[in-house]
């Protein structure tokens, strides 16, 4: 192994458990502390723990990025905080477009499979749908800077450290896998599947890994064509805050709305899963395709 390689690997290493530390001891001493696995309760006085959770800690990744540099002494070249839009305007469109179009598609396929048709479960536009819709979407530009303080952890810093070490697909799954594992924790406590599926917390771990390989693939797409974090992060945002629970229940009817809530989280899921596992083949094809071209201009990138 070279020294470059070496170093790469170094880096990797001190970042990945930088990241890692803090919640997996921040969610058991909170478990502890509530006696309950907290992101599964029910209690109001839990609900602002959940939410500092939620959004702080999405902020771990950025602060291990920007330690592991200061640590190392790497600087910030190939930082991707550039905005880098000129001629790559296609990508930025993209990254609010895709999770806007595979979460539509996962909420007509709920529809069909699940909530008894298209047609009967979703209500006739109206001015207050297309309202929440509009201050749904406007409100992810808040939901923009937590998301960034995931994208430039795992996108702006592990992926190319990934890539230099290893192939693109190989990456992208090794990638998803760390990210699904660093969400372990929070899984373990009922973050999206809640605690009282089959398999738990196992199958709830497995789910998360498989969701974030199929975006990662997306992810890192759209970060290395631009060679800037911004656009995954307002992917990850609208992601977040548009999927297709929420779009749903704005254009959903109530009985579809009932009918949701008495819906095993596992079963959205893995309908959810399919889509998504979709959209990340392909990205991963776009990905392959650009080769290493454009690998000179990631290394000028700032």
């Amino acid at each position: 192994m070279n020294n470059d390689r070496k170093l790469t690997v170094k880096r990797l290493i001190i970042f990945l458990i930088l990241a890692f530390f803090p919640f997996y001891i921040i969610v058991p001493a909170m478990w502890s502390y509530y006696g309950e696995p907290f992101f599964a309760s029910e209690r109001e006085d839990v609900a602002v723990a959940v939410y500092a959770v939620g959004v702080f800690g999405m902020m771990i990744p950025s602060c291990a990025n920007l330690i592991t540099r200061l640590v190392t002494k790497e600087g910030f070249g190939r930082s991707y905080l550039g905005l880098n839009c000129k001629g790559k305007m296609g990508y930025f469109i993209a990254s609010v477009l895709v999770p806007l179009a595979y979460s539509a598609v996962t909420m007509l396929f709920l529809c069909a499979v699940q909530l008894g048709g298209i047609q009967e479960s979703l209500a006739s536009p109206s001015l207050k749908n297309t309202g929440l819709f509009l201050l749904n979407l406007a409100f992810s530009i808040v939901i923009f800077f937590p998301a960034f303080g995931e994208e430039w952890g795992w996108r702006g810093y592990m992926m190319p450290k990934l890539m230099e070490l290893m192939p693109k697909p190989a990456a992208v799954v090794a990638g998803g896998v760390i990210w699904g594992l660093w969400h372990a924790p929070l899984t373990v406590a009922g973050h999206n599947f809640g605690v009282e599926y089959p398999g738990y917390p196992w199958l709830g771990i497995l789910f998360m890994c498989l969701m974030c390989i199929s975006m990662n693939a997306f992810l890192t797409l759209i970060t290395e064509k631009t060679h800037s974090i911004y656009p995954a992060a307002f992917t990850h945002a609208i992601n977040n805050n548009l999927s297709a629970t929420v779009l749903l229940s704005i254009f959903g009817t109530e009985a579809a709305a009932e009918k949701l809530t008495d819906m095993e989280p596992m079963s959205f899921f893995m309908e959810y899963l399919a889509v998504l596992a979709l959209v990340g083949i392909v990205s991963m094809i776009l990905l392959l395709k650009g080769g290493k071209k454009g690998s000179a201009a990631l290394d000028n990138a700032a």
